[in-house]
């Protein structure tokens, strides 16, 4: 049998895993970029420009990220984010046949089934919240089931890590209010993500965090090594916590460009990295596909992407790569959804309200 022969075989059984299978991206700017098209006139993103190729991926769930441009901090912080929440789910509702924002155990499950695609709105960053930490009853009130305390930044709650294309050790975790955010996001029953947080901040929420967390967007600093991404003993840490670790497909932070041939490869590295120092039950897929969200910024279209997975669709290319180097099906069912489903399983309420009965399942 020859090697596209070989190739093709990988591909069509990976082909098949996305079409029968949960499938899960958990960071994708898409309310932010939406927000930013609509400002500019532009309806219905998703119909026109992400419902197929979330089809061709056979994605059941993306978790959308909720992010505050720096110029709109603080004054305008929190209008922004709430506009980007309204933005999604205008749009969602233009896709209601296909598409739900999934706020409780029973979208999920929804989703898991394959009835509809599932959208989960998460906070990029406490910045729109200034102080304030009960805001976030608000938001999710609205909808938004988790949060990271920051972004590349400081804000009142967290020292954020440096930018992805930078390359140097922030000091300085959590402050006072962070320490009690965690506690507070825990109770609401809200996830937390560490993707953003910097080395100390790491350590500290380690420390006091009761449930598990995750790295939405994050790869092996041993393979790549980059401040964006979790050293081994960060991904040993969060395993133990009963956490999962979504890939990140950028090229600045998985070390490989949209172009090269062996992103896959390097891809598939920061996965078996992951697995190697935990189990197969902490890896999973955040591709934090960026370059539309640039062109919505900049009014620009057809950039070059800086994504090694351009697009959803791609997404069955790493998971071939990974049959291809080995992996049983069954392990590979779990890195491409299956560990998030569990995940958001315990997270997940009954009900969508605060105020009536539920099951706290974690």
């Amino acid at each position: 049998m020859n090697e596209k022969t070989n190739k093709d075989l990988y591909y069509k059984k990976a082909a098949g895993l996305h079409r029968e299978c949960f499938v899960c991206d958990t960071h994708w700017d898409l309310a932010p970029e939406i927000f930013l098209r609509r400002m500019a006139g532009e309806k219905n993103v998703l119909k026109n420009r992400y419902l197929d190729d979330l089809k061709k991926g056979g994605f059941s769930l993306v978790v959308s990220s909720i992010f505050a441009r720096a110029e709109m901090i603080p004054e305008k912080g929190l209008y922004e984010a709430l506009s980007q929440i309204a933005s999604l789910a205008d749009d969602v509702d233009s896709v209601s046949g296909e598409v739900i924002l999934v706020k409780n155990a029973a979208d999920l499950e929804r989703v898991i089934r394959k009835e509809k695609i599932g959208v989960m709105l998460y906070m990029e960053g406490l910045d729109p919240l200034g102080n304030t930490k009960e805001l976030l009853r608000a938001f999710y009130e609205a909808g938004v089931r988790g949060a990271s305390l920051t972004w590349s930044r400081r804000n009142f709650f967290a020292e954020g890590c440096c930018r992805a294309h930078e390359y140097f050790d922030v000091k300085g975790g959590l402050s006072a209010l962070g320490k009690e955010t965690v506690p507070f996001m825990e109770k609401l029953g809200m996830f937390i993500d560490v993707s953003h947080l910097n080395d100390d901040g790491f350590a500290e929420l380690c420390a006091i965090a009761e449930k598990p967390f995750i790295a939405s967007h994050s790869c092996a600093r041993s393979v790549h090594d980059n401040y964006r991404n979790l050293t081994d003993g960060q991904i040993r840490a969060l395993a133990a916590k009963g956490g999962v670790i979504g890939v990140n497909g950028y090229s600045a932070i998985a070390g490989a460009g949209a172009r090269d041939a062996a992103r896959w490869a390097k891809l598939s590295e920061h996965i078996e990295r992951i697995i190697g120092l935990s189990s197969y039950d902490h890896a999973g897929y955040g591709f934090d596909i960026c370059t539309p969200y640039y062109e919505a910024e900049t009014h620009t279209e057809n950039t070059p992407s800086g994504d090694c997975v351009a697009s959803h669709g791609d997404a069955i290319e790493l998971t071939a790569e990974l049959l291809r180097r080995g992996h049983e099906e069954s392990n590979v069912k779990k890195i491409i959804g299956g560990n998030f489903a569990g995940y958001f399983r315990r997270m997940l309420r009954q009900r969508s309200d605060l105020y009536g009965s539920y099951t706290d399942r974690i």
